[in-house]
C-alpha cells in the first residue's frame, strides 16, 4: 500500500536496524520497500520537490490502535 500525508500524515518512520528515525519522508510504498525522501536542503524542480528512493526488504505500519498508521519500521535496507 502506498502512504502519504493524505492517509498517514504525522507517522514516524525508523530504519529499525541502524536505530535511526527517518525524516522528510513524503511517501511509503510498503509493497515495494520504497521511502521516498524529500532532499536537503530542500530543493523544488519545477513544481516539485527534489527527491530520492531508499529501499528497504521491509516495512511494516503500525497502527497503534488507531485507523491510520502512526508509525512505520523498515527492515533490511538496500544500499
Amino acid at each position: 500500500m502506498i502512504y502519504d500525508p493524505s492517509n498517514a500524515a504525522g507517522s514516524r518512520v525508523y530504519d529499525v536496524e541502524r536505530n535511526e528515525q527517518l525524516h522528510h519522508v513524503l511517501m511509503i510504498d510498503t509493497e515495494l520497500g520504497e521511502v521516498v525522501r524529500a532532499e536537503q536542503p530542500l530543493r523544488v524542480i519545477g513544481d516539485e520537490v527534489a527527491s530520492y528512493t531508499q529501499k528497504f526488504t521491509t516495512i511494516y505500519p503500525i497502527r497503534g490502535g488507531s485507523l491510520r498508521p502512526v508509525l512505520f519500521h523498515c527492515y533490511g535496507r538496500k544500499d
